[in-house]
């Protein structure tokens, strides 16, 4: 692709030298919840600081306050119906009326398969339409029947309308590129390297550095901490479990989680970290666990890598592919082997050790947050030039392979 700091873009009479760029699809920011999140705020304060104009869309229910900026990246926040089935959909269109109404964005960037089902809105409108992808969400457990229809259409929708797909992960990139037959642009998520050295939340917590285990993630099925419970209840160890996260849905499933975590005196769970103290937990931990049923590249997986985690994964394609050798892998889905897993690098520190040194060269070859953003202006600097053409199988030109 060509630089933008190459050349003066231009579409129209309009100079994109500078972009004007909306992101829809997530809760909002600051980023407070998972993957998406943390990706749009990354990416968005530094095209921010590059001069362009960013605009996130947020959730009513997900704000503290309303509109303004933050970190350089201007905060629209508007109402969505707070469903675990309708709340990113409703949301989006809301979205989608205003960038309409208001011409607030050249490019708009959509995070999440589901949000095809809003692109024909924008048929008859110059906007370009950018949707991030991270594997074939109608596979997951949490979905009911409706749900993975809906996502499978929106999936169909994406291709056809959308003037580029980002996939952050090469076994979904070949998903689609079998099905649909159209070929994507692989960005995956970034990571910091520094590591931050407060301790304080540690010592408030009880917690020694270097002597926990720790998962971060969204208490519902596709994320497996149940499987991760499981494991963990035949570990032979003294090492505390620390469990960073919740949901507002699947009220069983996670009672069921809390009743197996008090029926083990080792296993604390935190609901819901942010910021510094986030960051403490994931950068002192032995090991990092991350028993997701189906996954993208999950920006709090790169992150325990970069930190120098020992990370354990589960055997699913993307996770995979995410860490090559730099973690240890057991059986897909199977909490038996899961536990065996644990055990060994428990038992010996020298392999959790040579984890974790892998981990870290793994971050800094492949996932720079500053890498990451070039590689997102460079595609929208080409998607305005149209050297990607619109509702066609397009076919990507450069880019990382």
């Amino acid at each position: 692709m060509t630089s933008s700091k190459d050349s003066t873009l231009s579409t129209g009479a309009r100079d994109v030298s500078r972009l004007r760029v909306a992101v829809v699809g997530i809760r909002g920011i600051p980023a407070k919840f998972g993957g998406s999140e943390t990706a749009a705020e990354e990416i968005g304060w530094r095209m921010a600081a590059a001069g362009d104009h960013v605009c996130v869309y947020c959730r009513r229910h997900n704000s503290a306050n309303l509109e303004g900026d933050f970190r350089g990246m201007h905060r629209i926040v508007l109402p969505s119906i707070n469903t675990f089935q309708l709340d990113t959909m409703s949301h989006s269109f809301l979205a989608s009326l205003h960038i309409l109404r208001t011409n607030s964005a050249d490019v708009i960037h959509f995070h999440g398969v589901g949000n095809g089902l809003v692109l024909p809105l924008f048929l008859l409108s110059e906007k370009r339409l950018i949707v991030t992808i991270d594997g074939p969400d109608w596979e997951r457990p949490k979905w009911g029947r409706l749900a993975r229809y809906a996502l499978r259409l929106g999936a169909w929708l994406a291709v056809h309308f959308a003037d580029a797909l980002i996939i952050d992960n090469h076994p979904a990139r070949q998903l689609f590129a079998e099905r649909y037959g159209v070929d994507s642009e692989y960005i995956p998520y970034g990571a910091d390297i520094d590591k931050p050295t407060a301790k304080d939340f540690l010592a408030q917590l009880g917690l020694q550095p270097n002597s926990y285990i720790l998962f971060v993630g969204a208490l519902v099925p596709d994320k497996g901490p149940d499987l991760l419970l499981d494991a963990f209840a035949s570990v032979n160890t003294d090492l505390p479990l620390v469990i960073v996260g919740d949901s507002p849905f699947f009220p069983r499933y996670r009672a069921e989680l809390k009743r197996k975590a008090s029926d083990d005196s080792r296993v604390m769970m935190l609901g819901y970290v942010y910021g510094d103290r986030y960051r403490q937990l994931l950068a002192s931990a032995y090991a990092y666990v991350h028993p997701l049923r189906s996954d993208g590249t999950s920006p709090a997986l790169l992150q325990a890598m970069a930190y120098g985690n020992c990370v354990i994964v589960n055997s699913v394609p993307e996770a995979l592919s995410a860490v090559g050798d730099a973690a240890l892998a057991y059986r897909r889905n199977d909490s038996n082997d899961l536990a065996a897993k644990l055990q060994q690098v428990i038992d010996q520190p020298d392999m959790a050790q040579r984890l974790r040194e892998k981990a870290v060269e793994r971050v800094r070859e492949e996932y720079s947050w500053e890498r990451v953003t070039e590689d997102h202006r460079l595609l929208f600097s080409d998607v305005l030039q149209g050297r990607i053409a619109r509702n066609t199988r397009f076919r990507l030109r450069g880019g990382r392979q």
